[in-house]
């Protein structure tokens, strides 16, 4: 409606009220975002000149009750043409902002009518608190040591459970959410977004692939090829990023053994096990990408870092569509047909180191005060000094997929896992006839303390010679001519280094023999 200007007979429009801002905007970067606070931005968002982008639902319920908003965003009118699809989560670990926090600066974005490219082309599914217990225990010095916001959330979910080791086991409600969301989207890129507060560096941000050895060889160099290019870009933006590590001391010699010499200090990775997001949808042959904010930096630079690598992943996928995109597909034909010979991995160990630069940085020990907890302040833009660089790892054993997996006597529990990941399976209603190999165990290794809940089990063993068995009715049959083998394999196989076995699953089926049979044909 247009309204008189009081004694002068013109009309203006109504002024349209300011964009909204997220917490750290309105406070100067001092503090974070409760779970009420994104999604008030994110319904002010969908009131925007462009909000019709935005889709706004509830999707689970956290285990403390706390419900997870998902924001989907796609433009109106492009439901019909064939769409790329992107899934990006924050806050993992409650404490961990930057997420959410540039989550939310998207969105507000893509409110506005901005990143019309990218929508043309990316349908994205953003879940900016994916663990809202954690982010809702609020107390100060929970992240001691992180350049601000002095009050954050905590790492665990109200379980007290890491969810970034929950993606084999599946024992929190969130990880059923995000399994449930990701097998619909089925994204041809997942991107979980962290904050790192370990090494002295001179990156803004670090990230990394997904870093298990199962990985389809074509999806790891696609990957590869767009954080290579995603660096580039950043650089471009005045952001420095890297292979996320550590710098540590370790026993090396420079070819893959690095037990056989001392002394030699290096930029090492992490880990490669399926317990980690980015390793676990690494395994069911889709882009997976991590993340980590430089803890040290400022907050305001960190959410910008997040934002801007976001970003940077988004527009490459639009601009190499066609590699990406045949990268998923064939990764899934190859296990459908059968055609290539395929073989999962285990005992693995690093990969070879590489020499190459990494920017070794300094902070500032800051004192806190009147109860503000201690901080450290990045300190220079870091020096360039040529190392030792891992960031790979490689399976020293391979053994072929087989035919199929068959589970003797599956507990409810086990059904209900393989369910879970999504990995279709029979349940037989009358006996059947095969040719299978089994594992025969000799020893049975586990820490006296648990972890996550569970005691971590380790089987060693040999492979008896194949035999015909008979599989009673009851029994689980996993075929491997699936798009999930690699992840099929991971969960059942009695080496893999990840397994459900691992978690305590088939312990107590586990006797001279481990109770997944390899089938090679069926008779």
């Amino acid at each position: 409606m247009l309204l008189p200007l009081l004694g002068l007979g013109l009309a203006i429009a109504p002024q349209q009220q300011p964009a909204p801002r997220t917490v750290p905007e309105a406070s100067d970067y001092t503090q974070t975002s409760r779970a009420a606070d994104v999604e008030r931005l994110c319904r002010a968002a969908a009131e925007r000149p462009h909000g019709d982008r935005l889709t706004l639902r509830t999707i689970g319920t956290s285990h403390g009750g706390h419900e997870q908003l998902l924001v989907q965003v796609a433009l109106p009118d492009a439901a019909q043409t064939p769409r790329l699809r992107a899934l990006v989560i924050g806050n993992i670990h409650g404490g961990e902002v930057e997420g959410k926090e540039a989550l939310q600066l998207l969105v507000r974005e893509f409110a506005e009518g901005d990143h019309a490219d990218l929508l043309r082309q990316v349908d994205l599914w953003l879940l900016p608190i994916y663990n809202v217990d954690g982010n809702e225990a609020v107390a100060l010095g929970n992240r001691e040591g992180q350049n601000g916001p002095d009050a954050c959330g905590e790492r665990a979910n109200s379980q007290g459970l890491d969810l970034n080791r929950d993606f084999v086991k599946v024992d929190a409600p969130e990880t059923r959410t995000l399994l449930a969301l990701y097998a619909r989207v089925d994204p041809h890129l997942f991107v979980d977004l962290h904050t790192t507060n370990g090494s002295y560096h001179g990156y803004h941000l670090t990230y990394a692939p997904s870093l298990s050895p199962n990985v389809d060889p074509g999806v790891a160099r696609a990957t590869r090829d767009l954080l290579d290019r995603a660096q580039a870009a950043m650089r471009a933006r005045g952001f420095q990023t890297f292979d996320y590590g550590n710098f540590e001391t370790r026993d090396w010699d420079g070819s893959g053994a690095p037990e056989s010499a001392t002394g030699v200090r290096g930029w090492y990775t992490f880990d490669h096990r399926a317990r980690y997001g980015i390793h676990y949808f690494g395994l069911r042959n889709r882009l997976s990408v991590l993340g980590e904010a430089y803890s040290y930096c400022d907050f305001a630079t960190r959410i910008q870092a997040t934002r801007a690598f976001v970003l940077c992943l988004l527009q490459d996928l639009v601009a190499h569509r066609a590699d990406h995109e045949r990268a998923c597909a064939d990764a899934d034909r190859r296990l459908v047909s059968g055609d290539e010979p395929v073989a999962f991995g285990f005992a693995t160990r690093f990969a070879e180191p590489e020499p190459l630069d990494v920017l070794v940085g300094e902070v500032d020990k800051i004192e806190g005060k009147d109860g503000a907890p201690l901080r450290y302040v990045r300190k220079g833009d870091g020096r360039p000094e040529r190392m030792p660089v891992v960031r790979a790892f490689r399976a020293t054993q391979q053994i072929a997929l087989p035919g199929a997996w068959a589970i003797l006597a599956p507990t409810a529990d086990v059904l209900d896992r393989l369910t879970a990941h999504g990995v279709p399976h029979e349940v037989l209603t009358a006996a059947r006839r095969v040719q299978a190999e089994r594992f025969a165990v000799q020893k049975q290794r586990k820490p006296k303390r648990p972890f996550q809940g569970h005691q971590e089990l380790v089987l060693e063993g040999t492979w008896e010679p194949a035999a015909p068995f008979e599989l009673p009715a009851g029994t689980a049959l996993v075929s491997a001519r699936q798009p999930l083998a690699r992840l099929a394999a991971t969960l059942l196989e009695p080496q893999s280094e990840d397994s459900l076995s691992t978690w305590n699953f088939f312990e107590a089926q586990t006797d001279a023999h481990y109770p997944v049979l390899r089938v090679l044909a069926a008779k």
